[in-house]
């Protein structure tokens, strides 16, 4: 079997073709740009990220004509506002917007937290909560929210570009606002009563990496692939990278270190904290609780403008690392990790640095960043240690991790063992795909 794995990201796809035991047999990426308005309004175009796709898939060749089982992940929040064809009436909103403020104050008032994140698992974070998204445009651009046929996710616009069928996944569903997050039961009737929103829009939510459909043949055509190829549900990228580093029990833990650095603990127990989010996982049975902040993006924003001298290659090689090994320890500088907002917080946030004097140096600030982007993942993995029978192994994933980043880890969670998996979304996608089609074949048979 050949297995096509898609991983849509903040600013690229990454694609894989796998065989049938996971193994990555060839790679390929391609970018886009998120467009920033207003300060503080972060979109993605559909159209950017449909013309990624359809190149980075025909980049392979001769090999889609192999290509048996189709599957993706996504970044979420990524609220998406489609029409009856599929197409999006406004572009993608990212998790980093936070233009629905407002709409955060809306709902503490007509609900409640306690009421709210009792269903939902999560406070009505602008940015980690995308009813908020729904919201402010349902009441500040009208015309586009009464153009909507279905509300969602990108995994669902994704899905019916390739399938023409409307879906969803639990823990893209659990990222909204809007789904029973505690219960897995479906979409909660008195949030979406309550706010407005047609339920009848959102879309049906089934288990991550189930297969409900096959490739079109538009589609197919579009992207030189074979039509009625298997489709599987794309889940959020951090679920899916759980089930690649073979996180399927209760207290294993994931760190994934890219342009956000992220941590996610798989729980048995329901227990809601101001502090992390807690969400559906993509195996039955465990819920995530998760925590981020910005990660590389923090980095690559003090690279172009400290280091602006020094290449790419030369910072992160030489420079990155003699930073971790001589100026980490010293703790001269302290950075708030606050450089893209806070997804966690009710209030708005800013990054700052503090401890600033005459002798500080720009690796003093380097290496404040470095310790700063870790102190939520510290915070929530020492909160989980309080309820949940923790493992003692971390399974690190992402794009930023080298030996000197591993360093910087190990000497901030000195009571951890970490295990390095690369490529963690695209293969968790792929094995998804493949125990559902293992569970199909298994219940025709019977």
């Amino acid at each position: 079997m050949s297995i096509l794995s898609m991983d849509f990201g903040t600013s690229s796809i990454k694609f894989s073709i796998l065989d049938e035991n996971c193994k990555i047999l060839k790679t390929a990426k391609e970018p886009y740009s998120i467009h920033v308005y207003n300060n503080d309004w972060v979109e993605l175009d559909d159209k950017a990220l449909f013309r990624a796709m359809i190149k980075g898939i025909r980049s392979f060749g001769d090999e889609l004509k192999k290509i048996d089982l189709i599957v993706f992940d996504n970044f979420s929040p990524s609220m998406v506002f489609m029409d009856e064809a599929g197409d999006p009436v406004y572009p993608i909103i990212t998790h980093l917007d936070k233009r629905a403020k407002q709409q955060t104050k809306i709902i503490l008032e007509r609900m409640g937290k306690e009421r709210f994140q009792a269903i939902t698992g999560i406070q009505p974070f602008t940015g980690g909560a995308s009813i908020t998204t729904a919201m402010w445009i349902k009441e500040n651009q009208s015309d586009v929210f009464n153009k909507t046929f279905r509300l969602g996710h990108l995994n669902t616009l994704i899905y019916k570009k390739l399938t023409g069928l409307w879906y969803s996944d639990h823990v893209n569903a659990s990222m909204t606002g809007m789904y029973e997050t505690l219960t897995c039961k479906g979409w909660s009737a008195e949030i979406t009563e309550t706010f407005g929103i047609p339920e009848n829009i959102l879309p049906q939510v089934i288990q991550p990496g189930s297969i409900a459909g096959k490739l079109t043949a538009e589609t197919a055509t579009l992207c030189s692939l074979t039509e009625g190829i298997p489709v599987a549900i794309g889940t959020n990228d951090a679920a899916s990278a759980q089930v690649g580093a073979g996180n399927t029990q209760e207290g294993e833990i994931l760190n994934i270190s890219g342009s956000s650095e992220m941590v996610s603990v798989l729980t048995a127990e329901t227990r809601v904290d101001d502090r992390y989010y807690l969400r559906c996982s993509a195996t039955p049975g465990l819920w995530q609780i998760y925590a981020t902040t910005a990660g590389g993006f923090a980095i690559d924003w003090f690279r172009k403008e400290f280091y602006r001298d020094m290449g790419d290659r030369d910072f992160f090689d030489r420079e990155f690392k003699r930073v971790v090994d001589n100026y980490v320890e010293k703790k001269n500088v302290e950075f708030t990790p606050y450089i893209s907002g806070d997804r966690q917080s009710l209030e708005p946030k800013k990054a700052s640095f503090n401890g600033i004097t005459l002798e500080s140096t720009r690796e003093d600030f380097l290496a404040a960043i470095l310790l700063g982007i870790h102190e939520p993942i510290r915070q929530t993995i020492e909160i989980c240690e309080g309820f949940v029978p923790l493992r003692k192994k971390i399974k690190l994933t992402g794009g930023m991790i080298d030996d000197a980043f591993l360093r910087l880890k190990q000497s901030l969670f000195p009571s951890y063992q970490f295990e390095i998996i690369p490529d963690c979304p695209v293969i968790g996608s792929a094995r998804l795909a493949l125990a559902a089609l293992r569970e199909k074949t298994t219940g025709d048979r019977q």
